[in-house]
C-alpha cells in the first residue's frame, strides 16, 4: 500500500511476490498514542484486505520511500537536537507490538523487517473467526490486522524505549482473511459474483 511516497508491502518469507491487496482506502483516525501536549494530530491510516497465509508462515515487511523522506519541521523543532530526528517503523499483530526498526534515511531502500523482538521470524497470525460475526468495521481496529506505523522521533540510549516518538506519520493496516471469504464477500477478485453482474 502507498501513502504519498511511503510504500509498504507484505511478502511471504523468501518470496519475491508480495501478498495481494484489495479494497485499499485511506482514513484519518484519532491518534491516541501521541501526547496531546505535542500537538493534536490525526493519523492517516491506509487500510486493505489481504488473503491470509497459513498460520505460522514466516513473512516479512518491506518499507520503501520513493523519495528521500524528510522529518517534519514540527519534529525538528521539538528538540534542540533537531538534526538527530529520524524515522521508525513498528509492526503490530492484533494490536501487540512484535518488531520495530529505525529507518535510516541515508541507507538504501527498501528496509526489510523479518524478525520479531525475540529474533524469531515474523509469523503470520491465525484468522480470527470472531470477525465474521462483527456487524461493524472501523479503520482504527487492531483485531485481525497486521499494522505498520511509521513515526518521527529521536533515538535514545535505551533498549526498552529506543525512540522518543514525537509524531506518527502514517499507519498501514492489513486485515487478513481466507481468500474464499474475501471472494464470497466480493472484496477479492476475480470472484464468482463479478461474472454474474455482466449486463
Amino acid at each position: 500500500m502507498r501513502f504519498e511516497d511511503w510504500d509498504v508491502l507484505l511478502f511471504p518469507r523468501d518470496c519475491k511476490v508480495p501478498v495481494k491487496e484489495f479494497k485499499v482506502a485511506c482514513h484519518v483516525i484519532h491518534d491516541a498514542e501521541i501526547n496531546s501536549s505535542h500537538g493534536s494530530f490525526g493519523l492517516p491510516t491506509v487500510c486493505c484486505f489481504i488473503p491470509s497465509l497459513p498460520a505460522g508462515t514466516p513473512f516479512q515487511v518491506s518499507i520503501h520511500s520513493w523519495s528521500s523522506p524528510t522529518v517534519s519541521q514540527f519534529t525538528r523543532c521539538y528538540s534542540k537536537y533537531g538534526d538527530d530526528a529520524n524515522f521508525e517503523a513498528r509492526v503490530f499483530v492484533d494490536g501487540q507490538l512484535v518488531a520495530s526498526a529505525r529507518l535510516d534515511q541515508d541507507k538504501d531502500w527498501p528496509h526489510i523487517i523479518v524478525h520479531s523482538f525475540d529474533l524469531e521470524p515474523l509469523r503470520f497470525p491465525s484468522f480470527r473467526q470472531e470477525l465474521l460475526r462483527q456487524n461493524h468495521w472501523h479503520p482504527a481496529d487492531n483485531f485481525g490486522r497486521i499494522k505498520i506505523v511509521i513515526s518521527e522521533g529521536f533515538p535514545r540510549d535505551s533498549l526498552s524505549l529506543p525512540m522518543e516518538r514525537v509524531k506518527n506519520v502514517v499507519a498501514f493496516s492489513f486485515q487478513h482473511a481466507p481468500l474464499e471469504i474475501l471472494e464470497n464477500s466480493c472484496i477479492a477478485w476475480p470472484n464468482p459474483s463479478m461474472w454474474r453482474r455482466i449486463p
